[in-house]
């Protein structure tokens, strides 16, 4: 369960402005402020129904998002490669990027 909560944060990070305004107030509520479904409903002035399958939609939005773009995955990868490398090489890929150079 806390490694879905994670997962699903880091996904909100990415994708969170894709979503619904709802669906972000509800998944912000639930995710970040530790809300019960009824106590959202409460606040939105909605059913304690509605509460939940907005915050459904928005996990499976999120998921859906990644599967298609893949961005999470694809900055992990990033970073692995990166750690891989010696300080010295980091520090040039760093320098290349500013100056607007090539990566070869």
């Amino acid at each position: 369960m806390i490694d879905e909560t994670i997962a699903l944060n880091r996904l909100f990070d990415y994708y969170g402005s894709l979503l619904t305004k709802r669906q972000q107030e509800v998944f912000e509520y639930y995710y970040h402020e530790d809300y019960s479904y009824q106590e959202i409903a409460d606040l939105l002035n909605i059913t304690r129904a509605a509460a939940f399958d907005n915050l459904k939609r928005a996990k499976e939005a999120l998921n859906n998002y990644e599967e298609n773009l893949g961005f999470s995955q694809r900055l992990d990868d990033l970073i692995q490669s990166l750690q891989g490398l010696k300080n010295k090489e980091v520090n040039q890929l760093i320098e290349k990027f500013y100056n607007g150079g090539k990566y070869d």
